[in-house]
């Protein structure tokens, strides 16, 4: 997993043929003030969704990995916690559903935690199990966010 802020994505657009692509799609979305939905980027292989929401209580949140997608989740305004861990160390909460490409895991005490603000993202690899959308210190907010999702 990786956290970073957007002036610096370029340094990974040769982990993926689509970052290039998928940062250029969010920083258009920044520029044109997209509203909420889910938009076609290229098919399957890369799509968006923005979404607007008041971040989650800790007990909230999900602890979730993808197996067919990597996720790039930008924050376009407010703050939100998300923790993440490797999956070797995850203890499946549910079946994995592949029609969502998803399962849920169980909370992991050791897992890392980035704060992330406006302008910064985290990118979540399928060994990355990762709880986003927590409220920084029990403070509900509202979050502007971009979720990409990058085929594997």
């Amino acid at each position: 997993m990786v956290f970073d802020n957007l002036k610096n994505c370029e340094l990974y657009y040769g982990m993926h043929p689509r970052f290039r692509d998928a940062f250029d799609w969010i920083k258009k979305a920044i520029s044109e003030n997209t509203p909420a939905g889910k938009y076609e980027i290229d098919g399957k292989e890369l799509w968006a969704s923005v979404q607007e929401y008041t971040s989650k209580l800790y007990e909230d949140a999900k602890a979730e990995a993808h197996k067919n997608y990597i996720d790039i989740q930008f924050i376009v305004a407010g703050t939100e916690v998300i923790e993440g861990f490797d999956i070797s160390k995850a203890t499946p909460k549910s079946e994995y559903n592949d029609v969502k490409d998803v399962m849920f895991y169980e909370d992991n005490a050791n897992a890392g935690k980035g704060v992330l603000t406006d302008n910064e993202y985290g990118i979540f690899f399928p060994h990355d199990v990762h709880k986003p959308g927590i409220c920084l210190n029990g403070n509900q907010a509202t979050v502007k966010k971009i979720v990409v999702k990058v085929k594997v």
